[in-house]
């Protein structure tokens, strides 16, 4: 099915062009925002590799998201095949994992939520987010710190975000 050029509007970045085919659809939302069920994956250099999860439909509405295994090398989400097939999927290969970051005043401070990683299937765009109830991971494991924790060090530069409310 051929795809066509949509306008995203954003409250940070203005118009944004995307592609109608990079529109991820979360039948259930994500959990606090249960009505808002469009989104589409807007990455910026500058904020590489953070990418924001951006509401089509509520402007003003954005999540800064970002691959856990960039931070948490040993991060595994056990993956019920109910949830698979909730994606329309049998093949978990097919699922891309993002998870929330947080982002406060003091940015190396910034957290992401390992607890209620987002599974999108990237072959229909088909997306949930999920609560891990049971393992090590919790809604706040910050950055920065585990990033020190590698040897990995850090100038101010670096890591600079725009501050993003996660509303």
């Amino acid at each position: 099915m051929p795809t066509s050029a949509i306008t995203v509007a954003t409250t940070r970045f203005g118009d944004i062009k995307t592609d109608d085919g990079h529109i991820i659809d979360f039948p259930k939302g994500i959990l606090g925002f249960e009505n808002h069920r469009r989104y589409a994956l807007l990455g910026r250099p500058e904020f590489h590799p953070f990418v924001h999860l951006q509401s089509i439909d509520d402007p003003g509405l954005a999540f800064i998201v970002v691959s856990p295994k960039l931070f948490f090398p040993h991060y595994k989400v056990e993956i019920d095949p109910r949830e698979i097939a909730e994606l329309s999927t049998t093949e978990s290969a097919q699922i891309e994992t993002w998870v929330i970051v947080s982002v406060p005043e003091d940015w190396t401070r910034m957290s992401a939520n390992l607890q209620g990683p987002i599974l999108v299937n990237r072959a229909n765009n088909r997306a949930k987010q999920v609560v891990l109830v049971h393992g090590p991971y919790t809604t706040r494991h910050y950055l920065v710190d585990e990033l020190h924790k590698q040897g990995v060090s850090l100038e101010t530069s670096e890591l600079e975000l725009e501050q993003t409310a996660v509303i």
